[in-house]
């Protein structure tokens, strides 16, 4: 797996402490001309910088929360700035004021507390430094974002990849063939051509779909269910009124970007585990949302509920999820399988609510996932 951006870049304190010192040089070496007493001069610009670079350690924490909250680039602007000035008061105040006390002191003078005026005399004019201190730390902060993104894309796509090659091996294993293939055989004898003539087609499909799957690490939702429906459209042959599907999907989640092939392990758990096991069949409810910034999926079966066998004998399905979606959004991401309400099994999964693919939203900063909240689903017929 690649290496963090971070680990690209020297540490904070390797830049901080460099990027000072070379200040407090620099200024030094351009009073030098100017000056009759360097040493003095080198003691002054000295304190100066660490004076400086100490005040500016308090914007860290700061520019962090900001970062964090994915604070607009307008507002932060007006945000650093203003902290730069009020800032840049207490170091002209700290950095004076201390200078001419030492020198006092080693001249033996009278201590003589300066003006207020003189004090803040100049700020506005070295606001810059501090200005540009939180430009270099934002702008790096981003950069790194920008590369873990480009990261995890990258790991994403490659797991991707693999789970496509992987379908019909896991999803698409030889049980799932053999029962197929059998119903086919079994709807030639009753002679009811036009369900095997069907179920042949809906196999096809869903094969063809399978392997032309695009290489985009996401794709629209409203493909993403089509290719589930080809799935359940098999499935509803072999089974007949004992698979009832139904679906409660807002229009508006139809564009959000999701992995492909996310829904079929799903869908297919629910079925395995939920509704063949019985012989009154059962209903399979394919939920999808958008609550705030985030898309919310469920696939939900009336079944006998989850037990161990639902996250082991699910298979490699479940666990090949799990790991595409940490690779894709990282923390950025929820979940969960767990009891429905009224009894049966639900498979919940939370994602950031967007509409263009992940390689579209490299600086885009993830937000801390919602709380597990469980919403009631409403069976709306397909």
């Amino acid at each position: 797996m690649p290496q963090p951006a971070s680990r690209s870049f020297p540490s904070f304190w390797a830049l901080h402490l460099c990027g000072w010192a070379a200040i407090g040089l620099s200024m030094w070496l351009g009073v030098l001309t100017h000056v009759d007493d360097p040493g003095r001069a080198f003691v002054g610009k000295m304190i100066f910088a660490i004076t400086g670079g100490t005040l500016t350690l308090g914007l860290r924490p700061l520019y962090r929360r900001l970062h964090e909250r994915g604070v607009s680039i307008p507002k932060f602007i007006v945000a650093s700035a203003v902290c730069s000035y009020l800032l840049t008061v207490a170091w002209s105040m700290l950095h004076k004021g201390s200078v001419n006390l030492l020198w006092q002191w080693v001249d033996g003078e009278v201590i003589v507390l300066p003006s207020f005026a003189w004090l803040i005399s100049g700020t506005l004019f070295y606001t810059f430094i501090p200005m540009a201190w939180s430009v270099l730390y934002v702008g790096i902060k981003y950069y790194q974002d920008v590369q873990t993104e480009r990261e995890r894309a990258l790991v994403a796509e490659g797991q991707a990849h693999r789970a496509r090659l992987q379908a019909l091996r896991y999803q698409l294993n030889p049980h799932f063939l053999f029962n197929t293939l059998n119903a086919v055989s079994t709807l030639i004898v009753e002679r009811q051509n036009r369900d095997a003539e069907r179920m042949v087609a809906r196999l096809s499909d869903f094969l063809r779909l399978t392997l032309e799957c695009d290489d985009a690490p996401e794709v629209p939702l409203g493909d993403e269910l089509d290719f589930a429906r080809r799935y359940l459209d098999i499935e509803q042959i072999r089974f007949g009124d004992r698979l009832v599907v139904r679906e409660d999907v807002e229009p508006a989640t139809l564009s959000a970007h999701v992995p492909p092939l996310l829904l079929q392990p799903l869908v297919e758990n629910a079925v395995r585990h939920g509704i063949m096991p019985r012989e009154e069949g059962g209903t399979l409810l394919i939920e999808a949302r958008r609550v705030g910034e985030r898309l919310l999926l469920r696939v939900v079966d009336d079944g006998p509920g989850p037990s161990g066998q639902h996250d082991t004998a699910g298979g490699v399905g479940l666990s090949n999820t799990k790991a595409r979606l940490q690779s894709l959004y990282g923390q950025d991401h929820c979940f969960v399988l767990q009891r429905a309400d009224g009894g049966g099994c639900a498979v919940r999964v939370e994602l950031p609510f967007h509409t263009h693919p992940a390689a579209d939203r490299s600086l885009r900063k993830p937000d801390k996932p919602m709380p597990q909240a469980s919403l009631r689903a409403t069976p709306v017929s397909s």
